[in-house]
């Protein structure tokens, strides 16, 4: 690997990161369902006959999907396709090995000015990765192996969409990145414990499995996520634009507000508590409904 002086550039650095909690991948899920039910059934009911191949759908899935209502057990389907690949993260050779690199992409990120040593990058990586499986399962026959590649690529589009999965903070705290937020601290006041921030990004979608259909249902019912109106599905066409466009922006302003965040658990960046919660909020719930509209989309192009 050769060492290059990073500046405001644009490379990639290995993060370990937890990815969406559940409860994003889970809404995520159900948003693409819905949006498939709605504006392409056939592709729908193409998606479910490959995810009911997989492993797991007579098995573990099998459980949860019984204690559904009627209504709710097809897209809870789909909910736990988006979630698989973290359960597996622990099993060396379902989501061991190359897998974990799979669920990120860190841009860094220097305040204009600051200069940093780092490496190149390893050239596994969620967007990689993500543009691979869509070419993979265009013309891949139907099978367990595709029902799992199907998983993955629920997975690794909703992680894309969460802003710390694709920055590195690389400043003087961090001379060799932060690992997506992993390394950098925020605390809401004098009397609370500090926080890592990735974690508290990746958990600001929450709710129960068994209600995440209906508040999936009414977030997208609101009027700003009418598809008209969600102008980067029509600017951002590319997996490389809406990571660098979005993702890796947002990154920059809200979590990291542009540097300013770049605490350590020594040191954490004292952050008010409702001010940053109901922006941070508002742009996870805005990007978990682009994923799943996303990922709706790109099953359209899969089965047709």
């Amino acid at each position: 690997m050769k060492n290059i002086k990073l500046s405001f550039l644009f490379i990639f650095f290995p993060v370990l990161s937890i990815a969406w909690s559940a409860g994003g991948h889970n809404m995520g899920g159900a948003v693409a369902y819905y949006y498939l039910k709605q504006h392409h059934p056939d592709v729908l009911q193409k998606s479910m006959l490959s995810l009911q191949k997989h492993p797991w759908y007579q098995t573990r899935w099998a459980d949860t999907i019984a204690k559904m209502d009627p209504e709710n057990k097809e897209v809870a389907i789909f909910m736990l396709a988006s979630t698989w690949p973290d359960e597996v993260r622990k099993n060396p050779e379902l989501g061991g090995g190359e897998k974990t690199k799979w669920h990120y992409i860190n841009y860094p990120f220097a305040k204009m000015g600051d200069t940093v040593i780092t490496t190149l990058p390893d050239k596994i990586n969620a967007v990689e990765k993500l543009n691979s499986l869509v070419a993979i399962l265009k013309t891949q026959e139907e099978s367990e192996a595709k029902a799992i590649n199907l998983c993955w690529l629920f997975h690794i589009l909703e992680d894309l969409h969460q802003p710390l999965h694709t920055i590195g903070l690389f400043d003087v705290q961090h001379p060799h990145g932060d690992r997506g937020g992993n390394d950098t601290y925020i605390k809401f006041g004098d009397t609370t414990a500090a926080i890592v921030l990735h974690g508290y990004w990746d958990r600001l979608i929450r709710g129960d499995f068994k209600q995440m259909p209906c508040m999936s249902k009414k977030i997208m019912k609101k009027y700003k996520y009418r598809n008209c109106l969600l102008k980067e599905l029509k600017t951002n066409i590319s997996v490389e634009d809406w990571v660098k466009k979005e993702s890796w922006e947002q990154a920059v302003t809200a979590a990291y507000r542009n540097g300013a965040i770049n605490g350590t658990a020594t040191f954490p960046t004292l952050v008010k508590r409702k001010p940053y919660d109901k922006m941070c909020r508002k742009i996870a719930e805005r990007r978990v409904v682009l994923s799943g509209i996303r990922l709706a989309k790109i099953l359209v192009f899969i089965y047709t």
